[in-house]
């Protein structure tokens, strides 16, 4: 069975979306970056989170919220 992309919009993301993607997941962005996740790093600061989606060679994907 093949997995469905999970498509991340920077506008309309919340945090239930990101912690529900895990490394081996096809994700993309709305600007058409996409690939399997290979890595996950979270940051977490006192008013906001980032999300860090390594995509091996199609790049990463930075998410802040």
């Amino acid at each position: 069975m093949e997995k469905l992309t999970t498509l991340i919009k920077r506008s309309s993301t919340n945090l239930v979306l990101l912690e529900k993607i895990k490394v081996g997941d096809f994700v993309e962005d709305e600007f058409g970056k996409s690939g399997r996740v290979s890595d996950i790093e979270k940051i977490r600061y006192t008013k906001e989170s980032h999300y860090y989606f390594y995509l091996g060679k199609s790049g990463t994907i930075l998410i802040i919220i």
